[in-house]
C-alpha cells in the first residue's frame, strides 16, 4: 500500500502525453493513413498503441486494419503523415511541465525520459523546447530489447539514477506505461488525456489531472506554486 506524501529519490517521465501533447497527433496521423484507403478510423485501436514502440505496433496495427502493405511501407508512410501533421512546430507542452522541472530542480531530485519513441523523435518533438538539457538521461526504445509494456526502459532508468524502482518515481498516461512501471517495481502517477482509457490505468498508484494540480503537489507533501 503507498504512502502519502510519496518518498523518492529519482524522477522518470514518460515523453508522449506527459511532457508534448502529441497524442491527438498520433491519432490524426493514423486518420490520415487510412482515409484515402476508404477504411474507417478506430478510435478503439489507439490505446493499444499508446506507450509501445513502433516496432512492437505496426504489426499489429497492420494486421488490425487488414492492410497489405509493408511493415517499412506502413511506418514510413505513417512518419509522412505524422510530420505534416505536426509541421513546422515543436510538440505542445503539456500544461505543468516547465513548472514541475523547476521544483524538482530546485529541491536536487535528479530526473529523466524514459520514452518507446525513437532519439530522432525525441530530438524533432521536444528539442526545440530548450528543456532537455534539464534531464540527466534520455533513455528510447533504441536503448532496450523490449519496449513498454516490459518493464526494461524503467529498469534501466532506475540503474542509471544508482538507486531500486522501488525509488523512482515514474509518470505515465497509458495503460503499457503503467504495466511497465509497475512491473519493474516502481510508483506510477497517471495524468490521463483524452485517448487514456481511465478503466485500464487502475493499476496506477494515484491519478492526477494534470502536472499542474493541486492533488499531484499534495501528494509529493508540496506546495502548488
Amino acid at each position: 500500500m503507498i504512502r502519502f506524501p510519496l518518498e523518492f529519490r529519482a524522477v522518470a517521465f514518460d515523453l508522449d502525453g506527459i511532457l508534448i501533447d502529441t497524442e491527438p497527433i498520433f491519432a490524426e496521423s493514423v486518420r490520415r493513413f487510412l482515409e484515402p484507403r476508404q477504411i474507417a478510423f478506430d478510435p478503439a485501436f489507439m490505446p493499444t498503441m499508446m506507450g509501445t514502440p513502433a516496432v512492437q505496433v505496426l504489426p499489429k496495427f497492420r494486421e488490425y486494419f487488414g492492410l497489405r502493405e509493408s511493415v517499412e511501407e506502413i511506418a514510413r508512410e505513417c512518419k509522412e503523415h505524422f510530420l505534416a501533421a505536426l509541421g513546422n512546430r515543436a510538440g505542445p507542452l503539456m500544461p505543468g511541465v516547465t513548472q514541475l522541472l523547476d521544483e524538482l530542480g530546485r529541491r536536487r531530485v535528479p530526473f529523466g525520459i524514459a520514452t518507446s519513441s525513437s532519439r530522432e523523435f525525441v530530438q524533432r518533438v521536444f528539442a526545440p523546447h530548450g528543456l532537455l538539457d534539464r534531464f540527466q538521461f534520455v533513455l528510447t526504445c533504441e536503448d532496450v530489447s523490449r519496449g513498454k509494456p516490459f518493464p526494461d526502459v524503467y529498469e534501466l532508468a532506475a540503474s542509471r539514477f544508482g538507486i531500486s524502482p522501488q525509488q523512482m518515481l515514474v509518470f505515465e498516461d497509458s495503460p503499457n506505461g503503467v504495466r511497465a512501471a509497475k512491473s519493474a517495481g516502481a510508483p506510477c502517477i497517471v495524468v490521463p488525456h483524452s485517448h487514456t482509457p481511465r478503466h485500464l490505468i487502475e493499476g496506477a498508484d494515484l491519478i492526477v489531472p494534470s502536472l499542474h494540480s493541486d492533488e499531484l503537489y499534495r501528494a509529493l507533501g508540496w506546495t502548488l506554486p
